[in-house]
């Protein structure tokens, strides 16, 4: 009889430290996977600004060139009106 108590006692002291190591492995865990997260996070915030930093400077020489088209055209389209008021 006695012999099943003591066993019974050595079951749960390892199931106890079986517990403990495992609530310290959550922990660990935890930690590392917070700081994976933070640095995923920095990681992918860096390459949204990159491509919106590379997206304004497309949308600023795509301006620039309408800009520059539209002034070309107009200074095309008022030559041809003076040819075409001169005659």
């Amino acid at each position: 009889m006695q012999g099943k108590i003591v066993e019974k006692r050595e079951l749960l002291a390892m199931l106890t430290e079986i517990y403990d190591q495992l609530e310290e492995l959550e922990s660990v865990l935890e930690s590392n996977l917070s700081g994976l997260r933070q640095n995923w996070y920095e990681d992918q915030t860096d390459k949204i600004t990159v491509c919106g930093n590379k997206l304004e400077t497309i949308e600023n020489e795509l301006t620039a060139f309408s800009e520059t088209k539209s002034e070309t055209d107009n200074a095309k389209g008022s030559k041809s009106m003076q040819l075409e008021l001169g005659f």
